[in-house]
């Protein structure tokens, strides 16, 4: 997104905003389109291949909540980021101070959990820090200096997914 009127604040205290995404209708209801066909399938599949459930209005019901819900995540999501402090929703660190960096799998996604030195936490989904390039690029850039400046404790999925490398041991004299 591009409307700064709708930008969320920066962090109490710290610099300016100068990037930040929001998955935009469009884009929450193609993936809420894809949950279709993979929940209709699931429940298909759970009735042992019988189609005899489409009968039940209930079941119907259920599907549109669930679609809602979907809808509802996808738009939930804002991140924002200044030149050394990222923040999800209302929880933001400092990119600069982070003290762990680790990626997880969760669900069909790899999520990036990011503590800083003032034990301020962030869990975000690395797609939709990856939504804005000017974004990520100032969060990986303090990724970067975390890991291989301070030594941020990591996981081997960070260096794999996103090829983060190693803090250089040989550099402590």
């Amino acid at each position: 997104m591009t409307d700064l009127s709708k930008a969320p604040a920066a962090p109490e205290g710290e610099g300016p905003l100068l990037a930040w995404f929001k998955s935009s209708r469009w884009r929450a209801l193609q993936l809420t389109a894809w949950g279709v066909p993979i929940f209709l399938l699931g429940v298909t599949i759970l009735q042992g291949f019988s189609i005899e459930w489409m009968k039940f209005w209930q079941l119907w019901a259920l599907i549109l909540l669930f679609l809602a819900g979907l809808y509802g995540l996808q738009r939930k999501v804002e991140c924002a980021v200044g030149a050394e402090w990222l923040k999800v929703g209302k929880t933001w660190v400092r990119l600069y101070e982070l003290v762990e960096v680790k990626a997880k799998h969760r669900s069909n996604a790899i999520y990036l959990d990011f503590e800083d030195s003032s034990g301020r936490w962030v869990m975000v989904r690395a797609h939709d820090l990856q939504g804005s390039r000017d974004l990520w690029d100032l969060v990986y850039n303090g990724i970067l200096h975390s890991v291989i400046a301070n030594g941020a404790a990591t996981n081997g999925l960070v260096h794999k997914a996103f090829k983060v490398p190693h803090a250089d041991p040989r550099s402590d004299s």
